[in-house]
């Protein structure tokens, strides 16, 4: 049998120790002062659709554009493409995937309705957005953002922007 030296078993000890107690504490999500984060539901050419979704479903959109109308009050600039978004109105300091949820538990009632205007719609796609004052953005999402993409067969888009 092979001798295991005292220093290793105390090494051994304290790492075991320390798994516990980390196993045992409540851990906090934390983000960077570094890091501003967002996540909104776009979607793209369902013009004809924007009053409905908002009769059907209750909820009220961030931005609402149709194509052909101005960008901005006089503004020559017109919209190309008509716009449904829906942001998370949830504080930029907290975590993506705090943002992520709340889209999830907001958009689920009413999952089959807005799966019918996604399928007519151009396109639609989930946002996530990652402000930085660090010129290499970080986003990690979890199981949520999966789930999200895959019960309205959405595309993953990234919006980063240094600062």
């Amino acid at each position: 049998m092979a001798h295991v030296r005292a220093s290793l078993k105390r090494k051994l000890s304290r790492i075991h120790k320390r798994e516990e107690r980390v196993s045992m504490e409540k851990w906090e999500r934390h983000t960077s002062r570094y890091f501003r984060y967002d996540a909104a539901l776009r979607i793209f050419g369902a013009g004809k659709l924007h009053d409905e979704i908002n009769a059907v479903t209750g909820l009220v959109p961030t931005m609402l554009r149709l194509a052909g109308q101005p960008r901005y009050p006089r503004s020559e600039r017109l919209n190309k493409h008509d716009l449904w978004l829906l942001s998370s109105p949830l504080d930029r300091s907290l975590p993506l995937d705090d943002h992520v949820d709340w889209l999830l538990e907001t958009l689920t009632p009413h999952a089959d309705f807005l799966r019918g205007v996604i399928a007519q719609a151009d396109s639609a796609d989930l946002c996530l957005g990652c402000l930085s004052e660090v010129p290499y953005p970080m986003i990690a999402t979890g199981k949520s953002t999966t789930e999200l993409i895959k019960r309205f067969d959405l595309k993953l888009m990234f919006n980063f922007t240094c600062v």
